[in-house]
């Protein structure tokens, strides 16, 4: 039963604001190499031309420290407005205002639970804490009315095509986040939050992109001596994404990559049951969708070890689990071979303007440049009317997230 008229609206339509949070610390690693505050500050470059910025500071230093770096950095300040949140984390895609609109131009922000991608429970003094963020954001924007739910989930595992429809990843929001709710509770919930028509469930999400403590992954060698540097544990904007109401691009792994590779080949199965599942999807008129490929990122390894930011925060759940990770492996210590969270879906929309994710260094296999010159050629092609950039994201991608989980959009609404 419909209990209110606001709805959810499409990435890829008008925004009034993007959010991101200022990261804590600057480099992800102790040799200077990976420095996230450069990614920030590129991002913000592109973005404020094209739209109102909000950056959300842990404290009032942090603030004023951000602010000075701006200004060094030739960053107009007066276009940006600063929010105050101790943040645990930078992936505000998740936690931050999922906000709806209705025909009169008002806005509603959609109240989630949050578990931490899984990690802890909802009753955590860090779960709790980030739960609150969405409504500090939305007030923040001036949205006052909420929509209260109890299920929990996140942002980066909900595409919404502005017609009605949500793609999302059932294992994610039924097996992982709401144990307790069978799949037709969590259906009619969400649908009942987003005054939803139909929902489309993909059953898995990419292989890399499952829990960060799961246990060690392959190497380039095939060898299980690798791990995730993190993960969202399930999101479908690592794989799957809306580009208008009736397009959808998705990853895509080829026989040859699968054979030369164990993560492509794990990915492989997965994305084509995906597929598979699109192609006999209808949009609310009975149109199919259109489906479009993308590549997928070449696996690319960082060595990392005690001391370093994304090493120490990796390290933050040996406590909790025991010392073993979920397969009964023990932590690794003193050093890690990691893979960050790589994909080309995990791009960012918003006025005029779309930003990619980029990964060819010098030194690295040609074929790294050669998808991500195929992945922007792709995006230009299905985004005409836009401005199309890449950035180069590993600094971010170590985290466990991209730039579609760093930012979070806020539609615009209008006074009637």
């Amino acid at each position: 039963m419909k209990v209110h008229d606001f709805k959810t609206v499409g990435e890829f339509e008008e925004q009034e604001s993007v959010l991101i949070i200022w990261p804590v610390n600057k480099y992800a690693t102790q040799s200077k190499e990976f420095d996230i505050e450069a990614v920030s500050l590129e991002l913000l470059q592109y973005l404020i031309d094209h739209v109102a910025v909000i950056i959300s500071c842990y404290d009032d230093a942090q603030k004023e420290y951000v602010i000075t770096t701006l200004e060094n950095n030739r960053i107009d300040v007066s276009k940006i407005r600063f929010m105050i949140f101790p943040a645990e984390l930078i992936f505000s895609r998740d936690f931050g205002a999922e906000i709806l609109v209705n025909n009169q131009g008002e806005r509603a922000v959609a109240d989630f639970n949050f578990d931490t991608y899984g990690m802890y429970p909802n009753n955590h003094p860090v779960s709790k804490k980030l739960e609150e963020f969405d409504r500090v954001h939305a007030k923040f924007v001036a949205v006052e009315n909420l929509i209260f739910t109890r299920l929990t989930s996140e942002g980066g595992n909900r595409e919404f095509n502005g017609d009605g429809i949500l793609m999302t990843i059932e294992d994610t929001e039924v097996n992982k986040r709401n144990k307790g709710w069978t799949k037709e509770q969590v259906e009619a919930e969400f649908k009942r939050v987003f005054n939803l028509s139909q929902i489309i469930w993909l059953p898995y999400a990419t292989y890399d992109d499952e829990d960060m403590y799961s246990g060690p992954i392959p190497d380039e060698n095939g060898d299980l001596i690798a791990y995730r540097s993190g993960s969202a544990n399930g999101h479908i904007d690592e794989m799957c994404r809306f580009v208008n109401r009736n397009t959808i691009l998705i990853a895509d792994v080829t026989e040859e990559e699968a054979l030369s590779n164990p993560i492509h080949a794990y990915n492989k199965e997965r994305l084509d049951i995906a597929y598979l599942h699109l192609k006999g999807e209808t949009d609310n008129h009975g149109d199919p969708f259109t489906i479009i490929k993308m590549p997928v990122p070449e696996p690319i390894y960082v060595n990392i070890q005690e001391g370093d930011p994304v090493f120490d925060d990796y390290q933050q759940a040996h406590d909790m689990l025991h010392g073993k990770l979920r397969d009964g492996s023990l932590f690794p210590k003193e050093k890690m071979k990691v893979m960050p969270a790589l994909s080309y879906c995990n791009f960012l929309i918003t006025n005029n303007l779309v930003i990619a994710q980029k990964y060819y260094r010098e030194g690295m296999p040609y074929k790294v440049k050669e998808k991500d010159e195929e992945a922007l050629r792709i995006l230009q092609s299905v985004f005409p009317e836009r401005k199309v950039v890449a950035m180069a994201t590993i600094a971010l991608n170590l985290y466990g997230g991209g730039i579609h989980c760093y930012t979070r959009n806020v539609p615009k609404g209008h006074t009637p």
